[in-house]
């Protein structure tokens, strides 16, 4: 479940507006206003009676006009061109984002035809706010995107984040069986079960699918944290607990299952946590190895890997990227391990990507502040398949009307 941290500063494209002041040359521009005109006025006709004035003193009584003094005019301020500073940020493979700017250094030019004042100055329009980020990207994803249904043989599987297997069995007991019947599924990969091997007996298999095979993986550091399933129809050749690596398989994380054409990897990839306190383990030994453990099955056929894997790789992937850039599941160091360990050289292939290049699907809804209702999430579940693979795809989809969990199944449909 990814974490958010403080926001941070950051800067972005600005355009600002050169102002010119000068107290002795004048500036002429076309948006200059005329220069008010020395005020000229007759007195009013005074109904008191004058007073008498010393003789020597007396001023002549005419009709002439008398001229008042011009008023001291002010330093005028004339916008005369327009001015532009840039800057991006760094964001790592999402590329750059854009937020609000306090100031700006920029360099300026005097717009053609004006001429250039003697002690002008320039400034740069502080606090300038630059457009907010064009939300969604692209169009948001439906289930009219889908293909049509494929006739012929293939292999249906779902992965679903339960967020508590317990918890969702208690909402609706059928609530696993629905979703075989309704999706037509061959094999089902379960994470964050939050289960012990004493509860698969007491009230889980029950509400289960019976005559399936299951492997579980529950977690043994703390009890009720974490752990993965699979579940199928048909019993796989060969079933795997863990990367057989002791610190990465105390809680629970992966399970492997062999079938006939290929291996199914089943993972909750670790959460770097509040305040990123474990990114470091997550990205310098958890993701090495899980890649390392899929190259070598690898090696004998080809992989499917999926699970909850705590990424959103691009901006498309995640509602809000600029305010989330230091989050966890959306950090540069995490996404830059995504690329370079799994999806790197077509070594793996993100399914829904592919087929939706520019659509907007989440997998994830933090149940926090209504994120759900408001379509603010993240996609952070996938299926990755071995490039020889990725033609089998037929569809790769999210089932977006199933509640009980803040992360909704996805299905891979796999021709045969």
């Amino acid at each position: 479940m990814p974490t958010r941290p403080p926001k941070r500063a950051t800067t972005v494209k600005v355009s600002a507006v050169l102002v010119v002041s000068s107290d002795t040359v004048p500036v002429e521009s076309p948006d200059a206003q005329p220069e008010r005109p020395v005020v000229v006025k007759k007195p009013r006709a005074s109904r008191a009676k004058p007073r008498p004035a010393a003789a020597d003193t007396q001023e002549p009584a005419d009709d002439s006009e008398t001229i008042k003094p011009a008023a001291k005019k002010r330093p005028r301020r004339v916008t005369i061109a327009t001015v532009e500073a840039t800057a991006t940020i760094n964001a790592g493979p999402a590329g750059p984002c854009e937020a609000v700017v306090t100031t700006a250094a920029v360099s300026v030019s005097i717009a053609e035809g004006v001429p250039s004042p003697g002690a002008a100055t320039a400034t740069a329009v502080k606090k300038v706010r630059v457009k907010k980020e064009v939300w969604p990207p692209g169009p948001l994803y439906d289930a009219s995107m889908r293909p049509p249904p494929h006739d012929g043989p293939a292999c249906r599987i779902m992965s679903w984040n339960l967020a508590g297997m317990r918890a969702v069995l208690r909402k609706d007991p059928e609530a696993l069986k629905k979703l075989v019947a309704s999706e037509n599924l061959d094999v089902i990969c379960l994470q964050e079960t939050k289960i012990q091997n004493i509860h698969i007996e007491q009230m889980v298999v029950g509400s289960l699918l019976e005559g399936w095979t299951a492997s579980w993986n529950c977690s043994t550091k703390i009890l009720g944290y974490s752990g993965t399933a699979i579940l199928s129809k048909q019993p796989p050749i060969s079933s795997t607990l863990g990367l057989g690596i002791p610190e990465h398989d105390e809680e629970g994380r992966v399970v492997t299952v062999e079938f006939p054409d290929f291996y199914l990897v089943n993972t909750y990839v670790p959460n770097s946590g509040d305040g990123l306190r474990r990114i470091e383990y997550r990205t310098t030994s958890w993701d090495a190895a899980l890649a390392a453990h899929v190259r070598k099955l690898e090696l004998t056929k080809p992989v499917v890997l999926t699970g909850d894997l705590n990424c959103a790789h691009k901006e498309i992937d995640i509602h809000s990227p600029s305010t989330n850039l230091m989050s966890a599941g959306f950090t540069v160091q995490e996404r830059s391990s995504f690329s370079s360990l799994l999806v790197c050289d077509g070594f793996l292939v993100d399914t829904f990507r592919a087929q939706h290049p520019t659509a907007v699907g989440y997998t994830y809804y933090s149940n926090r502040f209504g994120m759900r209702a408001k379509g603010k999430g993240w996609r952070i579940d996938y299926f990755l398949v071995s490039a020889s693979l990725a033609h089998r795809a037929h569809d790769s989809y999210i089932i977006t009307e199933v509640f009980g969990s803040d992360h909704l199944p996805i299905v891979l449909v796999l021709k045969s």
